[in-house]
């Protein structure tokens, strides 16, 4: 615990993130200055767009918004920029500000009825070139209606939380002990190690699936993707139009991808192919049976609840941005 102001300064700096992380953005912080006034703004716009990456890439160490916000001001303050430029392109991608804005707060909303979804497409298909066409397939018509990176992040979600399921049983403790570390395999019993290598490289291939399904479903509507929205705008197109425009493209590439999704899996080239272990199939199926068990009739409502809102988001976009338009 800090034992000074300035040590409590230094603690709170980015929050929770790990002391070599504020480090390195320290080190950008000062680094961007000196890159302007000795190598001129170009280099240091580029170095910038770099720094930017790296917060995106390191986002589960830290929240981008803290050290991406940090940088965005330092570039306004060093010169690189002007309060004029940035209000404009501020004005400019409003819409797309909205749209993340809300994209992300529905998603948290349905974060428990999605969650379930893919749960119980997990659990219940026992074919793995079945259940990755459905990863892909539901992956793919989710983030058409839906921001492609946030159902991303629940796939993501998902597959981390059964991964620390098996994890903590094959440690030797069961799947409710809630101080574990799935990060680690000191305490993984000899036995088990098998099946949990088959388990994270079939896990590896359903979440490859799926962003690949983001991507497919991502570009074929003007709110998969905040850049559709941009291009929609300029060009005047309206939700169903901007499907009509692009089903040339998209829905052929779509085909192709499911194609290539189910030929990966028969095929085992790659690396995919990994079955479900037997084992590992019961604990994942008494986990869902157990959490199913637990469901009051409060929380089956709020799914509803959840249900009936991703109806209202999907038939109200084309609306609401019709109306923008």
């Amino acid at each position: 615990m800090p034992t000074t102001v300035l040590s409590g300064f230094t603690h709170n700096f980015l929050g929770n993130a790990p002391a070599w992380y504020k480090q390195v953005i320290l080190l950008f912080l000062i680094a961007n200055p000196l890159i302007v006034w000795t190598l001129g703004p170009a280099v240091a716009g580029w170095a910038l767009v770099g720094e930017f990456i790296f917060t995106l890439a390191m986002a589960l160490k830290c929240y981008p918004l803290l050290p991406g916000g940090l940088l965005a001001i330092e570039a306004l303050l060093v010169g690189m920029t002007s309060a004029d430029a940035v209000y404009h392109e501020v004005l400019v991608n409003f819409p797309v500000i909205l749209l993340l804005m809300f994209m992300v707060a529905g998603i948290y909303f349905m974060k428990e009825l999605l969650l379930v979804t893919f749960t119980q497409i997990l659990v219940g298909v026992r074919s793995k070139s079945a259940l990755s066409l459905l990863f892909c397939a539901a992956a793919a018509v989710l983030s058409a209606f839906l921001d492609a990176l946030t159902v991303t992040a629940v796939i993501i979600s998902v597959a981390v939380g059964f991964y620390s399921v098996y994890h903590k049983v094959a440690s030797g403790k069961g799947y409710h002990h809630s101080d574990h570390n799935a990060n680690s395999d000191e305490h993984v019993i000899e036995l088990h190690r098998e099946d949990l290598d088959k388990f994270r490289a079939f896990l590896r291939s359903l979440l490859m699936h799926g962003a690949i399904g983001t991507a497919l479903g991502g570009v074929s509507t003007m709110v998969g993707e905040p850049q559709n929205l941009l291009i929609a705008k300029v060009v005047g197109w309206d939700f169903v139009s901007f499907f009509l425009r692009m089903a040339p493209v998209s829905l052929p590439v779509l085909v192709a991808g499911l194609t290539t999704c189910w030929l990966l899996e028969k095929l085992r080239w790659f690396g995919y192919g990994a079955r479900l272990p037997k084992p590992v199939r019961q604990v994942l199926e008494e986990f869902a049976d157990n959490e199913r068990t637990k469901r009051t009739k409060a929380d089956q409502a709020a799914l509803w609840v959840q249900a009936m809102a991703a109806l209202v988001l999907v038939v109200g976009w084309h609306f609401t941005w019709q109306r923008w338009d």
